[in-house]
């Protein structure tokens, strides 16, 4: 029997649920800060929103990091002022994500009609509820997709300013693409600009940050014909089909706009020779950041292992000498059902990278992705079940049959991936499952139709799903990019066709 008994069954049960209780009871407690209060909590479908409250300073945290405070005039003004300062008469403008503060400097420039988009609803309600969004009469509020937002409307716009945290996720690295840099630029006007910032240094960057850079330099360059970086805490990037002026408080004063910080301080800070500085540190070759090969995921995951005194090498030697030692492990109905929970998953996290690079991130639609391949799962396994005889033949043909999905994939991806419906990755989805799922009984066939035969087979597929997400997410996508990993899992797939064609 593969179930426990009862009595165990019943008492492991027992204490999940009490687990799940406590957790849930203590959960506000657990979000306290060392230092203020927590004057709300709220879970969003995007996100858990907590705002905290120090003295008189009020901040707005999602999943944690900061991304609205009501102090911090200092980078409001460096945001809007930098950017718009560079316009005679800006009519127009996209606010991509928002911080407090922004929209009072936002009023000095006159009557301009902005378009602010939020991905999450909620945030856009906190922000309002504690006064770090003042509306005003031109404000537009979209709930969308930035991205999405941009690629389907067609407006032009006199300026965009980009206001998102660090690119350290897949999510928000689509942001800082070239295909990106190239959608915002065909909805500017002849005179427009776009604006972006990262995390930097006041006065030196290591090597990581520097790559950063260059890269970010470099793509934006290769779609703007001038970019100029400004140095601080974070840098701040402008592009722009015409020069820039980078006498920022002398373009206020012609314009009559009065600020606290960004004029009278800005010679002071943003000298030429910390401008000459940065521009000697970056590297105009740098590879390009593009949509099927963010080369910035790479950057940002040797910046985070730097950041604890580690390297990603070290990581990806333990992972491999880990795995290979399992490999030598296994028999080879065992590894076929191992490359294929790997490639499966694999596949997976390709095909919801790709749908929030061509469709936006949209949470409930990429659950049904994974919804659509759990579901292909249980067919796959009833037909397999079905058809068992000539195991081997019928595992050889489903090894080719993955092998032809994932080649079907990367043309569909490469040829198609804007025109490509929300559908048309469903159908993928659950395509692949029911190959997984059909393996499943012929494999078991194989090795004996017992308990032990199909605890073992369960627990390679595991393994090998679960080494194909970290593998894929964080090795593969951000080295080789998609069309590299879709070519590393038919390669696997490949290894498993010739050692069971060879049995």
């Amino acid at each position: 029997r593969l179930m426990p008994r009862p009595k165990v069954s019943a008492v492991g049960l027992l204490a999940a649920l009490l687990a799940a209780g406590c957790g849930v009871v203590m959960e506000k407690a657990t979000l306290r800060p060392p230092v203020g209060t927590l004057v709300q909590y709220k879970e969003s479908p995007y996100a858990r929103l907590t705002v905290h409250q120090d003295v008189e300073q009020i901040t707005l945290f999602a999943d944690g990091r900061p991304i609205a405070g009501s102090h911090d005039p200092v980078s409001a003004e460096q945001v809007v002022h930098y950017p718009l300062s560079q316009l005679d008469h800006p009519q127009r403008i996209l606010l991509i994500s928002t911080q407090g503060g922004l929209a009072d400097e936002m009023k000095k420039y006159g009557s301009m009609r902005v378009d602010y988009v939020e991905l999450d609803p909620a945030v856009a309600q906190l922000m309002e509820q504690y006064a770090l969004l003042k509306p005003f009469a031109l404000l537009n509020r979209v709930n969308a997709d930035g991205r999405a937002w941009l690629r389907d409307c067609a407006q032009t716009y006199d300026a965009i300013l980009l206001n998102l945290p660090e690119p350290d996720t897949f999510q928000l690295n689509r942001f800082f693409t070239d295909r990106f840099f190239a959608l915002a630029d065909r909805h500017l006007s002849p005179q427009g600009i776009f604006s972006f910032s990262v995390e930097g240094s006041a006065n030196y960057l290591n090597s990581d940050q520097r790559r950063k850079l260059s890269c970010l330099w470099a793509t934006a360059n290769a779609q703007f014909r001038y970019v100029a970086v400004l140095p601080g805490e974070r840098m701040v990037f402008l592009c722009r089909q015409t020069p820039i002026d980078l006498d920022i408080p002398g373009r206020l004063a012609d314009l009559g706009i009065a600020t606290r910080f960004v004029g009278p301080y800005f010679y002071g800070d943003i000298t030429a020779d910390r401008i000459e500085a940065l521009k000697q540190s970056i590297d105009a070759k740098a590879p390009l950041n593009r949509d099927a090969r963010p080369y910035l995921m790479q950057v940002m995951a040797s910046q985070w292992f730097t950041r604890f005194g580690h390297s990603p090498h070290v990581f990806m030697v333990v992972l491999a000498v880990g795995v290979f030692f399992y490999l030598l492990r296994m028999q080879r109905e065992e590894y076929v059902l191992f490359s294929t929970g790997l490639v499966v998953m694999g596949a997976e996290i390709v095909l919801i990278f790709a749908f929030q690079i061509f469709l936006g991130y949209i949470y409930a639609k990429i659950g049904m992705i994974v919804t659509a391949m759990l579901a292909g799962l249980l067919p796959g396994a009833w037909w397999g079940y079905r058809h068992r005889s000539r195991p081997v033949f019928k595992l050889l043909l489903a090894d080719t049959l993955i092998i032809v999905w994932l080649i079907l994939l990367v043309l569909a991806i490469y040829t198609a991936g804007d025109r490509l419906p929300a559908g048309w990755y469903y159908a993928a989805g659950f395509i692949l499952a029911l190959i997984c799922g059909f393996q499943l009984p012929l494999a078991l066939a194989r090795l004996g139709d017992d308990n032990r035969a199909a605890a073992r087979l369960f627990s390679v597929d595991l393994v090998g799903a679960a080494f194909g997400a970290l593998v894929t997410s964080t090795v593969l996508i951000p080295y080789v990019g998609l069309g590299g990993s879709i070519g590393a899992l038919a390669g696997v797939k490949a290894i498993s066709l010739m050692v069971i064609g060879k049995k």
